[in-house]
């Protein structure tokens, strides 16, 4: 049968043409030599493609295949797609001129550089240089519509004489005798078209050749289809990430106020006191000074740490070998001044020896104090005791801040960490949250529990370092 879109006219000659091809092609070595090198082409396509992640890359693999001397050596070749209601140029492979042509074809052949050998290994920049060359081209190629032409099925050689306009439109923007054709179709209509042809050497186009290039187009087809997904795949992933950014810059910007608090009631009770009851020793006098000093400094570190924090939580937190007891000792001393002036008991308990944990010293810091601000803002007013503790449970270690403050609002106790309610004593929610987020960054979790009443347990766990 003749390849639907031939002209009518032709169809005997093309009939008799395919007869004498089948008559030459019917040597039994001949066929096995065609079927083995279009055998060995597929496979190198194929496993070039495998690698592909980029329809650009894809289109340019098969381009070269069917233009490289050892593939079906065409001449130049060019690939349609069907895009946004228009049939448009994509891409391009070959020289644009005879002259160009015979430069390109002897500095090859003086660099012993085989064209074929290169699409495992497909350079970018050569690419683009490519679509810029052929970029005129592309465009004039282009049809509004890719439904202004017929519905083909199978690939054909046209001529200028050919019956459907856009084909003749292709063949007069390239000035070729003998175009080849390859519909690619989709449900709804053409999905893309290649076109190639030998414009300067007016080699013939045998029927095999044709097959061959046909099964090439298809390959092009499944691996622009599946490159194309996994690019808006990438996009899509990309989406996703800028708004989780979004939302933990929100999150972050909402905290901060609740981080800053910690330090600045440090500052401000420590100056309240010194103005309410002046020491007389100067060495009282600077060491209170020293802590008002610290808390402003790290009111500074909290700001300064803002975008290196968003970017942290994005990209991930780097953790080292740190130990929880001497982390918590630190801690609770630079709360220490707090509370004595709201007149709570502040202690620490700590094994002797150094518990060494996997973690990040100055997201821990963090984690500790927001524990500590809560609970002593819980206990404030009510001459309470603030207890933090560290033990090793298995592979996890466990600094536990416990208060016998007010209990936990029920709603509040139902899931501390979300962030979506107030704290006891007016303070944020968004503490707690944060902290969630701080320890999962260092591979940690969160604990909490008032079984005990009165006392209410927080509790950050970090793994053990081995």
């Amino acid at each position: 049968m003749p390849h639907q879109g031939a002209p009518p006219r032709r169809l005997g000659r093309a009939q008799r043409g395919r007869a004498t091809l089948t008559a030459l092609d019917s040597g039994l070595p001949l066929r096995r030599h065609r079927s083995s090198r279009l055998l060995d082409l597929l496979v190198a396509v194929g496993e070039a493609l495998e690698r592909a992640v980029d329809p650009e890359v894809a289109a340019w693999t098969v381009l070269s295949a069917l233009t490289a001397g050892e593939g079906l050596g065409f001449n130049r070749a060019f690939f349609l797609l069907a895009q946004d209601g228009e049939l448009r140029g994509y891409l391009g492979v070959g020289p644009r001129s005879r002259e160009e042509a015979f430069k390109v074809w002897a500095e090859l052949s003086h660099r012993q550089v085989r064209p074929l050998a290169l699409i495992g290994t497909p350079d970018a920049t050569a690419i683009g240089v490519e679509r810029q060359r052929h970029a005129r081209t592309l465009v004039e190629l282009s049809l509004p519509s890719p439904h202004s032409c017929p519905s083909w099925r199978r690939a054909f050689v046209a001529h200028a004489n050919h019956p459907e306009r856009c084909v003749r439109h292709w063949v007069e923007v390239l000035d070729s005798r003998a175009l080849v054709v390859i519909p690619l179709l989709a449900d709804d209509g053409p999905w893309g078209v290649v076109l190639a042809d030998n414009f300067v050497t007016a080699a013939p186009v045998y029927l095999g050749t044709l097959e061959a290039a046909e099964s090439l187009a298809h390959v092009l087809r499944a691996a622009v289809e599946r490159t194309s997904l996994l690019r808006r795949l990438r996009e899509e992933e990309q989406r996703r990430v800028a708004t989780e950014h979004a939302t933990t810059l929100l999150a972050t910007a909402r905290s901060l106020t609740h981080e800053l608090v910690n330090p600045l009631s440090i500052a401000g009770g420590t100056a309240r006191e010194l103005a309410a009851s002046p020491p007389a020793d100067p060495s009282t006098l600077v060491r209170r000074l020293g802590v008002i000093a610290e808390a402003i400094g790290r009111i500074e570190e909290h700001v300064a740490r803002l975008a290196e924090g968003l970017a942290g939580r994005a990209n991930g937190t780097v953790t080292c070998e740190m130990d929880l007891g001497a982390l918590a000792e630190r801690v609770v001393e630079r709360f220490r001044p707090l509370a004595v002036k709201r007149q709570v008991r502040l202690v620490c308990y700590r094994p002797a020896r150094e518990v060494r944990v996997r973690g990040n010293p100055e997201i821990g810091e963090r984690c500790v104090e927001t524990l500590l601000a809560n609970a002593l803002t819980a206990c404030q007013g009510h001459r309470g005791e603030v207890q933090a503790a560290v033990s090793e449970e298995g592979e996890w270690a466990r600094l536990q801040i416990a208060d016998n403050g007010p209990p936990l609002e029920p709603e509040l106790a139902r899931n501390p960490f979300s962030g979506e309610m107030s704290m006891r004593r007016s303070s944020s929610g968004l503490g707690l949250a944060s902290l969630r987020a701080l320890a999962e960054a260092m591979g940690g979790k969160v604990d909490y529990d008032q079984i005990d009443a009165p006392w209410v347990r927080f509790a950050l766990l970090l793994r053990r370092w081995s």
